[in-house]
Order: structure tokens, then sequence, then C-alpha cells
């Protein structure tokens, strides 16, 4: 909902704190996510506070990574596709936020300010930079 040209990009299903379900729930918990989620792309079951699972997603995640190079050393034009990418997410969060923003201080001047309590401006204002 927030950035349709975020949501068209590659995404890895990562489910964490494994380590807290225990063994003979596992499976039947993780596969339940996926089915409500109707996900079809890749899956990491991990626990980040112990490791479990990181090493194939972090192989996997770099040689994601690697193509991705090697695909813009073979066609440079493809760096200038990325970036321009990357500017249309930023523009679209910004947009959002402006929009999310102008809701807010509508609900307060109409005075049903009481389900923004916990809103803070200031909570969405961030600057992304994106490197390569």
């Amino acid at each position: 909902k927030f950035s349709p040209t975020l949501a068209e990009q590659p995404r890895w299903l990562l489910l964490n704190k494994i380590d807290m379900v225990p063994e003979e729930e596992l499976e039947e918990r993780c596969q339940s996510v996926i089915d409500a989620l109707k996900w079809e792309g890749p899956v990491y079951r991990i626990s980040a506070i112990n490791k479990q699972g990181l090493d194939r997603l972090v192989l996997q995640l770099q040689d994601f990574l690697d193509e991705k190079k090697e695909a813009i050393v073979q066609n440079p034009e493809l760096a200038d596709e990325e970036r321009e990418l990357r500017m249309q997410i930023d523009r679209e969060a910004r947009d959002n936020l402006e929009r999310m923003r102008a809701e807010m201080r509508a609900r307060r001047e109409a005075g049903h300010d009481d389900d923004w309590d916990d809103f803070n401006d200031d909570d969405y204002d961030v600057e992304v930079e994106y490197v390569q």
C-alpha cells in the first residue's frame, strides 16, 4: 500500500524467532503464515538471536546481490534504471507520508484526533540514501 513500485520488487519472507516455537509446532505454524499470506516466493526460517538459518539466508542474499552487480557490469544502463527505481520508491514514500500528515492535520482540526494519540510527525521524517 505504501509504495506500489516497492511492492513490485523481489521479496523474501523471513520467519524470525523460530527458536521460540516448540519444534513439533514449527512447521505447522510457519506453513500457516505462508498459507495466510498466499506466499509463493522464497521463505527463510530463522532465529536472529541464535543465528539459526542465517548462513543460508546470507549466502543467498549475497548471490542475489552478486547477480545484480554482474548484470550491471554487463549492461551499465541497468545502474541508471536501478537509480530511477530507487528515486521512484522514495517519491512514493514521501507522497504517502505527506498524505498521512494531511489526514492527521485534518482529523486534529475536525477534533477527531483520538485515533492519532501515539502518532508523531517526526516519527516519519526520515532520509533514505541508497548506496551501491
